[in-house]
């Protein structure tokens, strides 16, 4: 299997092909000025709407729940990792279960993790093998993500643990994501907000920025892990979680996996 893309190395090669296509769009104006105009307006939607995770361009994507029932997902991507315990102890501690988006050489890495999501009530969900971008990548591979990870999850929890549902690295996804996706038999997610706990800002930051996100429907998207660094723990978003329950609960809401709530 080949090594897997890099964010930036994606976006590099993307800018590149832009360039390369807005240069041939200006040589064929004067011919073909129409022509030309939708190859460049083409090439330029298609850059946009491979790195805005909710755009419908390259399919249908999951973004958030119906609006007119009082019920809220927390998602976790990336893991199972070093705070997935820490994370599933406050879920635990609150009652709530949410959805991990598991990656295939994380769930070899933590069988146990996998198990214990299961066992406790938490929806198992793809997010890949191994955190590679898609949006360059062909059919083939995306299959063989998708089919390492049932693989992985199986070996660790056993069958009919992993739900069909794959949330894209960085939610970025290409001409040949979606369509390799249904063939597989999975619905493609994504989310309502995401309050950028990556960056580590402190627990109270992130509390406070899932409060002001948190409504009827919405996906929330968290970290149990680090999709490029497995042994980064996320200590901030684990330590948030008993806030992030309780803002819901002041604001009616009950937080489900997202099976439930789109149930």
């Amino acid at each position: 299997m080949s090594q897997p893309m890099t964010k930036t190395r994606t976006i590099r090669r993307v800018v590149a092909i832009e360039l390369a296509v807005l240069a041939a769009a200006a040589t064929a104006w004067r011919r073909h000025p129409v022509f030309a105009t939708g190859i460049a307006g083409a090439g330029a939607l298609g850059a946009w709407a491979a790195f805005r995770s909710g755009s419908p361009a390259f399919g249908p994507v999951i973004t958030r729940g119906p609006k007119d029932a009082p019920r809220a997902a927390l998602t976790f991507d990336d893991g199972p990792g070093p705070s997935t315990p820490a994370i599933l102890d406050a879920l635990a501690d609150e009652g709530v279960h949410a959805t991990f988006f598991v990656l295939g050489r994380q769930a070899r890495r933590h069988p146990d993790l996998v198990r214990r999501m299961h066992d406790e009530g938490h929806q198992v969900a793809s997010h890949g093998y191994d955190h590679g971008i898609l949006v360059l990548r062909g059919p083939a591979h995306v299959r063989d993500q998708l089919r390492r990870t049932e693989e992985a999850i199986e070996d660790a929890a056993g069958p009919g643990v992993l739900t069909h549902v794959f949330r894209a690295p960085h939610g970025f996804r290409g001409p040949a994501t979606w369509p390799s996706v249904r063939t597989a038999g999975y619905r493609m997610a994504g989310w309502t907000a995401g309050v950028f706990d990556s960056a580590d800002p402190g627990p109270d930051v992130v509390a406070d920025r899932s409060a002001r996100a948190l409504g009827p429907g919405c996906i929330l998207l968290l970290h149990d892990a680090d999709g490029w660094d497995p042994d980064r723990p996320r200590a901030h978003t684990a330590a948030a979680i008993p806030d992030i329950c309780a803002a819901a609960r002041e604001k009616g809401l009950s937080l489900v996996t997202l099976d439930e709530l789109l149930a």
